[in-house]
């Protein structure tokens, strides 16, 4: 089977995710988190890759990512997911992949598409029913983002500082809509399943136009499928 197309373009903001393999445990304590967020931090320096949201779950992860060149964010993945399955398999003394496949990604639009997918990213583990709070999972860029908790890795998207005329009045906004978001509506489903539907497509995640637009950078229709080549 080929390899998923790869669609990162740079300056535009990438939702992934990377699933365990059989949906098996990627994280079992707290060193193991810590581990791999030191990963993500150490690779995305390295490649010049800008994080604005993430959240470690027990057997997936969720990133939205800006790159600043071509083809950075795989290395990123490559990098970091190899060493923490190194890590992992000595530590747990096993071997073999750890990881489902390559991960899903999907280019995202600006504005309430960006906000959406940190909606999305944020609010997993209280639509897992971890936590009843984002702010209660601790392995996460909620805190960060909606309450300013420090953070050396993330930097704000442009879309999230639009959504206030300070930075404190961004993080309050956001907070809100998080607060207000209710995970069992049929709205929240419905935006689950966009995303995540953009996902599988290894496409994009946003409104008619950009899709036309993403599509031709990339050689899809606007529906993110191959264009067929005109005959000579």
């Amino acid at each position: 089977m080929p390899n998923q197309r790869r669609n990162d373009i740079p300056g535009i903001a990438l939702h992934i995710t990377q699933r365990g393999n059989n949906r098996q445990l990627m994280f079992r304590e707290n060193e193991d988190y810590q581990r791999f967020a030191g990963m993500l931090i150490q690779y995305s320096e390295k490649y010049q890759v800008i994080v604005h949201a993430w959240m470690l779950m027990p057997n997936h992860i969720h990133l939205l990512v800006t790159p600043q060149e071509k083809n950075m964010v795989g290395r990123m993945m490559m990098c970091a997911t190899g060493a923490y399955t190194k890590f992992y398999n000595q530590k747990y003394k096993r071997t073999g992949t750890l990881y489902e496949k390559r991960y899903y990604s999907a280019l995202v639009d600006y504005d309430e598409y960006v906000i959406n997918v940190y909606r999305y990213i944020e609010l997993n583990p209280v639509k897992a029913r971890l936590v009843q709070h984002p702010g209660y999972w601790h392995w996460s860029s909620y805190r960060h983002n909606a309450e300013g908790l420090q953070s050396s890795m993330l930097v704000p998207h442009l879309s999230f500082m639009k959504l206030g005329l300070t930075i404190e009045d961004c993080r309050k906004a956001y907070q809100k809509l998080v607060n207000d978001t209710d995970v069992t509506s049929e709205d929240y489903e419905f935006l689950r399943s966009e995303i995540r539907t953009a996902q599988k497509k290894n496409f994009a995640f946003g409104g008619d136009e950009f899709k036309k637009r993403m599509g031709a950078k990339l050689g899809l229709d606007s529906e993110g499928a191959e264009v067929a080549a005109a005959e000579v």
